[in-house]
């Protein structure tokens, strides 16, 4: 019996170390192929010393030599569903030119409920509408605790109380959503 194909289409995806944005190839793409291949592909130098031997008081020897240190580049590969669900933000190869939509938005502004200020008003917040009220209310509980709660309300009638540490988010100038 064969085994079941895989229908979703496979892709090639790098990501520099720093976290940042990665890259997404197609297997067969050019600029990528040592990496498919598994191909040895750099090789750094660097001076080491080497135990070489004792002297006569069963002291170490060292002599000063020149190591490479060999990087080997494999491919890591990601069904599309799977790029879509580890929340990577990627651009696509320009010489391959995958048919995939790219997913390179700038992170939103995220602002705590407790911060929320007059020029935050009409923004429009992901998830929730256009911010048309809020209310930041204190209050002195009788055992001498504080109760802080922030009431909004949205475009469509949605009203919400937030707590001061919930985290609203509203897109940057310009990104599409």
């Amino acid at each position: 019996m064969s085994e079941p194909q895989n229908e979703e289409p496979v892709y090639v995806v790098n990501q520099k170390r720093d976290g940042g944005m990665a890259m997404v190839h197609t297997p067969e793409c050019r600029t990528i192929k040592h990496q498919v291949n598994e191909n040895i592909r750099e090789a750094y130098p660097r001076w080491d010393y080497e135990p070489v031997g004792t002297d006569g008081q069963d002291r170490e020897i060292y002599e000063k030599t020149l190591l490479f240190d060999i990087r080997k580049y494999e491919a890591v590969y990601m069904t599309l569903s799977s790029l879509w669900a580890s929340g990577l933000k990627y651009r696509t190869c320009s010489v391959c030119k995958p048919d995939i939509p790219e997913r390179n938005y700038p992170t939103p502004y995220s602002i705590e409920a407790a911060k929320l200020s007059e020029k935050h008003l009409g923004k429009e917040f992901i998830g929730w509408g256009v911010l048309e009220r809020f209310t930041i209310t204190g209050l002195l509980n009788a055992d001498g605790s504080k109760n802080i709660m922030v009431d909004a309300e949205f475009t469509d009638g949605v009203h919400h109380r937030f707590s001061p540490e919930t985290r609203l988010e509203y897109p940057r100038p310009n990104q599409k959503r």
